[in-house]
């Protein structure tokens, strides 16, 4: 993931997109930062899965600004936040969604043996066995709640 920044970066520049090269400047110093706290060094390459673990927290953390601009009446700082979410989206895997996430946490309840809603710690942990960190867990967990209930 640290090369296909570090490219795509390079690349931004070139092409003078100043707001794509802003989102991708933060997303990697948001992973350099992550690997020199894991010991790695500032140009240590984190497993894929921590990788995607920080690119995921960034959108999380614009989906959540999106939200309070919106309440706060600012669409403008809201569409500029979305499209900063598209730009991190392209370096997370594609996820399951709809159908493929429903019937994935329908094996995952069925694996872990859950009847209620007690039993959605197992679960969960089964599904991110199971799909790693392809599914929004936020979506995941409230589908086994729904199912459990």
């Amino acid at each position: 993931m640290l090369d296909r920044l570090q490219a795509e970066l390079k690349a931004s520049m070139l092409k003078r997109d100043a707001a794509r090269t802003g989102v991708l400047r933060m997303a990697l110093a948001a992973y350099k930062n992550e690997a020199v706290a894991k010991g790695l060094g500032p140009q240590g390459l984190l497993e894929e899965g921590d990788g995607i673990a920080v690119m995921k927290r960034l959108v999380k953390s614009r989906e959540d600004s999106v939200e309070q601009y919106r309440a706060a009446g600012y669409p403008d700082r809201a569409a500029s936040e979305q499209a900063e979410i598209a730009v991190l989206k392209e370096f997370l895997p594609s996820m399951l969604a709809g159908a493929a996430l429903e019937n994935a946490v329908k094996e995952a309840i069925a694996l872990a043996g859950a009847t209620s809603r007690k039993d959605m710690g197992a679960v969960m942990k089964a599904l991110q066995a199971a799909h790693g960190a392809s599914y929004d867990g936020k979506t995941a967990s409230q589908l086994v709640t729904s199912l459990l209930a």
